[in-house]
Parts: C-alpha cells; structure tokens; sequence
C-alpha cells in the first residue's frame, strides 16, 4: 500500500513520548513492504536536518512551523476557519504550509490510505475531505479524546467553560464522522468515543502503543545490589496531565513515602517542566528536563520504582512499557494502565487510593525479592507489545480498503 502520514510533530528516532510510536509504526510498516510517505511540521534545527526515517520513507515534506501564535493571529484564523483554539496553537496547530502540501502531494501521487497521526492533525482531513479521492481510505488516529481529557480538566477545577468543551466536542466529532477508519490506542478509549457518538462504532479499530525491546533493556550490570531508594515519574511536561501527576504524587504520597523511607529520592523529568514543578524541588525531590532517548533509558536504569499517579487524559501510557522493559516495578493508577490490563499485584500494582499507592511504593522500596518478582513478571508483558506487532495490527486496520 502506498500511505501518507501527517503528522503533529516531527517523528525522529531520538524523540521520546508519543511521537515515538509514529516513528515505529513508519519503520515497521515500510520494512513490512508498504511505502509511506510523510508530512510533518518542522520546529526545530533537529527536525530540519534528521535523517532517521529517510531509509523507511519514499518522500518526506517538512514544513516550517511555529509552536505558539500571537494572540491576534489565533484570533484571526478562529475567525476564518471556525474551529477550536486548540487546533490553531501549540504542537500540531493550524499551518496553512501543511494543507498546502497535502494538496499538492496529492495531486502528485496516488495513496491507498492517509494517516493523521493526534486527533490535531484530523483537521485536515476534515477540512480536504472533498478533495482527497474517494478510494484513498481516511484515518484518524486518537491519542486522546480531547472533549473527554478537557471534561476532565473541568471536574479538577481548571477553569474550562462548558460552551469551550461544547465547541471542542462539535468540531472533534464532526473530523471523526468525516474520517473512514478511527484507530484508538485502547479499548477503553473507543469506548469514550462510542459514549459520545455511537454512529462510530463500526469505523473504531483499537491499534495499542508499542515499546522498542531492543532498546528498552533491563541493565547489563547487576542493578539489584545497589541500595538506591529512587523513583522516576517522566512524561513530556507540555502535556498537563504529566504535570497533574507529579503535583499528585508530591501532594498526596511524598510525605508518607519520606516518613518510612528517609533517603528515598523522587525524579520527575522530561521535555519542558514549568515553574509550577520547579517550585518543588527540594534536597530529595529533583525536576529537570529528560533529553533524547538514551538519557531517557538511563534514568530508567538508575531507578527503583517507577510512578504513574495519573487522573487526567486519555491514551496509551507508552512510559510505562518503557520502565517495564527496563525492568523497572511500576506503581500507577488504573487510568494509567488503560491498554496494557495489567494484574495487580503480579505485573505492577495499581490502585486509585493514595494511601494504598503510598504503601505498594514503599513496599517495593524496601523489598528487594519484591521488586526483582513485579520486575520480571513486567519484562515479560512489556515483551507482548514490542511495536512490530502494533504494526501488524495497524496494517490489519487498513484492510479491506474502502470500495472505489
């Protein structure tokens, strides 16, 4: 099949998070015989000079990009092209460059299939919809629902204005009723979207994250001897529900954890952290930025116990395939395990209580044989969703191609 990804970030081999399993899903669909071609906005000298996905794509168009707009300039696009703020700023926001080259790769090449990668880029999809061919199947990915995820926010007490989520949840649904396929990382969030529009049903293929096992590796040397007392929270802070976690876990366990293990250490690391978690740091609590992919797996290495205390979003959490292939034990609340249907108490532990979340990290803290078992037993799931099979199950989703 010939496929066309627009993605909202540039997806290179060395970036962490999300983007990540694009950069997979590209590699492992062009090593399994498809040829993929790619659009992508470029905001940074990295993503303008990359070269990591040139062997798995046979054209690739970056487009100059901005990350944030002045405010009359969002207002302005508002205006003209009535759809959410959300979709005009930030990662992935409106940029008339991209449509530009939707268009005219088009009109260049036939494609079998076009993937907009984030629910963002399913604008413009929506937007081009007539003009795309009628025998080019058209897909939206969700990393998350954003009418739930922004509900969400609300009921914490961010101030979101009901008529905001009613605009958001209008235009979201229309790009979804737009679109032929809808891929969904879990069950549970194809459930969300089937709450909210049942006539979607049909279209909604679940398509999970993956973790990369031949990077992500326990450590060679014998890690369970030492006598750190370290736990890892990482997640892209541009992202609020990363920085909601960390605020959970420093207000709600930090101080239980302290009082029965004094020289435990808590890191929270990764791309952009903001003042409000700077504000945090203290002789026992580290925040910083996390860098590429290698510093990314040594922070996994150099940790006890990983933490997940996640309440808001939707989505894959693909930083806990991450420590769990590194070996790492795992503490989270069930919102973080959506997708990865782990066994309590045998693959990691998962509770929604903050006492009991306190008490398992601290159990696992003290306990070495306790670590090495849930270490071992979570090796083994990570395992099952190496990204070469979430590439099968991607190709699977494309077939049968919609009639021409």
């Amino acid at each position: 099949m010939n496929i066309l990804f627009i993605t909202k970030l540039f997806p290179r081999a060395d970036i962490i998070g999300g983007p990540i399993l694009i950069y997979h899903r590209i590699k492992n669909l062009s090593s399994m015989g498809h040829k993929i071609s790619l659009i992508a906005p470029a905001y940074t000298v990295k993503d303008r000079n990359d070269t990591t996905l040139e062997s798995f794509c046979e054209n690739i168009i970056r487009v100059d990009s901005v990350r944030e707009r002045p405010r009359d300039e969002v207002e302005a696009l508002y205006k003209r092209l009535n759809r959410p703020k959300i979709f005009l700023t930030g990662d992935g926001g409106y940029d008339e460059g991209i449509e530009d080259a939707l268009k005219l790769t088009f009109r260049e090449k036939h494609f079998d299939a076009v993937i907009a990668e984030y629910s963002m880029m399913g604008q413009y999809i929506e937007s081009n919809h007539s003009y795309i061919p009628a025998d080019t199947m058209t897909v939206i990915s969700v990393h998350e629902c954003y009418t739930k995820a922004f509900k969400l926010r609300a009921a914490k007490g961010e101030d979101i204005s009901e008529a905001t989520i009613n605009e958001l949840f209008n235009y979201e649904f229309r790009m979804y009723d737009v679109a032929d396929r809808i891929l969904t990382l879990t069950r549970e969030d194809g459930d969300i979207l089937v709450n909210y529009a049942p006539g979607l049903k049909n279209k909604i293929r679940i398509v999970p994250h993956g973790v990369d096992t031949s990077f992500y590796i326990p450590p060679t040397r014998n890690h369970w001897e030492r006598s750190t007392k370290n736990i890892l929270y990482l997640g892209n802070f541009q992202h609020y529900p990363n920085v909601d976690a960390v605020k959970n876990f420093i207000h709600h366990c930090w101080d239980r954890i302290l009082q029965e293990v004094p020289d435990a250490k808590f890191y929270a690391i990764g791309f952009n952290p903001p003042q409000e978690l700077l504000d945090l740091r203290s002789e026992n609590v580290t925040v910083r930025e996390g860098g590429d992919n290698e510093n990314v797996r040594r922070c996994y290495w150099n940790s006890d116990v990983f933490v997940a205390p996640i309440e808001l979003g939707t989505g894959f959490r693909g930083k806990l395939l991450e420590a769990m292939a590194c070996g790492l034990p795992v503490v989270a609340t069930r919102r973080a395990t959506f997708g990865i249907n782990p066994e309590h108490g045998v693959d990691m532990f998962v509770a929604d209580d903050y006492g009991a979340f306190s008490e398992y990290v601290i159990m696992l803290l003290k306990d070495v044989e306790l670590r090495k078992k849930i270490s071992n037993n979570a090796l083994v799931l990570a395992m099952k969703f190496d990204h070469k099979h979430a590439a099968e199950k991607l190709e699977q989703s494309l077939i049968p191609l919609k009639p021409g």
